[in-house]
């Protein structure tokens, strides 16, 4: 099988790609982070919904005026239009499931850029896959 339909493991890597409906990312978080600066920025999606799926741990919302815990078992769907960022609030690690539309896969694989390549200007590469950087 390629690896578009299968990888095992699957951990810090994705199956499927942007050309896919969806795309599944399996993630890591080593240590909690600082409220909630530590996680993603603070962003809005302006065509796609994203979901999570808490293996280990948990996860930490803020969801246009909302904040909530997602504990391990737990399943999260933002709709897009609506501001959020999430992080890892400890004490442990956490371990989640990403589930993500094509330009939110695409948007992804332009910001993990591998090690010395030149820093991309956030706000462009974010903007350029309909994604409002709002911090």
């Amino acid at each position: 099988m390629t690896s578009d339909v299968l990888r095992s493991p699957l951990r810090g890597r994705a199956v499927g790609s942007g050309t896919a409906q969806i795309v599944i990312y399996e993630n890591f978080s080593a240590g909690p982070s600082e409220l909630p600066r530590g996680g993603v920025p603070l962003h809005r999606h302006r065509t796609e919904d994203e979901g999570w799926y808490v293996l280990e741990g948990q996860l930490r919302f803020s969801f246009g005026d909302e904040q909530f815990e997602a504990p391990a078992g737990a399943g999260v769907l933002l709709p897009h239009g609506v501001p959020h960022t999430f992080w890892n609030p400890g004490p442990g690690s956490a371990r989640y499931l990403l589930i993500a539309r094509p330009k939110t896969a695409s948007l992804l694989e332009a910001l993990h850029r591998p090690p010395g390549a030149p820093a991309p200007d956030a706000r462009a590469v974010y903007d350029a896959f309909d994604v409002d950087l709002l911090q």
